[in-house]
């Protein structure tokens, strides 16, 4: 089973997908573990910047092989990985802006990825790179073993079928606030 979660930083997905790796018996990846490996970023300002295309071709050779595994990170819907599921981890922005001030994220990478979340990007960059509609998973309220629990349920039993979510409210009053 070949599985990829991504989405915003803070919806959970690293500890989500050790947890399912751990249910289902499956190797664990990390893209973040694996861009600090082979160094395949460039640091501008407080921000690393990473090489995408090298990236894609690094993962690809490192799943070349591989028929069971969970792998995660953010950059997941920036490049096509072998997969028969792929979630997409939604969080609502007033949770993730207390996760990632939790984090000690600025004020403007916090914005960034409310604004990210917000407009779907994840789930739409997804789709436009592996040509599919990923299966979305709100982490809102809920726990790391039951968003894990849960997803094993839907790939046991072959549902594709996730959450409906849509922050197009919260964009709309975030916009009014600072625009």
């Amino acid at each position: 089973m070949r599985i990829v979660i991504t989405g915003t930083p803070g919806t959970g997905k690293t500890k989500v997908a050790e947890e399912l790796a751990d249910i289902l018996g499956i190797q664990f990846i990390s893209i973040r573990k694996i861009v600090e490996k082979e160094k395949i970023f460039e640091v501008k300002g407080r921000e690393k910047v990473v090489d995408i295309k090298l990236l894609e071709k690094i993962l690809k050779k490192t799943l070349r092989n591989e028929r069971n595994y969970v792998i995660e990170g953010h950059l997941a819907c920036e490049t096509k990985l072998p997969c028969d599921y792929i979630f997409v981890l939604r969080t609502h922005p007033k949770e993730l802006k207390r996760r990632l001030s939790g984090r000690k994220y600025s004020a403007a990478k916090t914005r960034e990825n409310l604004l990210s979340e917000m407009l779907d990007y994840c789930v739409q960059r997804t789709s436009e790179v592996y040509r599919k509609k990923p299966i979305e998973i709100d982490t809102t309220g809920k726990t790391v073993g039951a968003t894990a629990g849960r997803i094993a349920k839907m790939i046991r039993n072959k549902k594709k079928k996730g959450d409906k979510v849509d922050y197009s409210k919260e964009l709309l009053g975030y916009l009014r606030l600072t625009g």
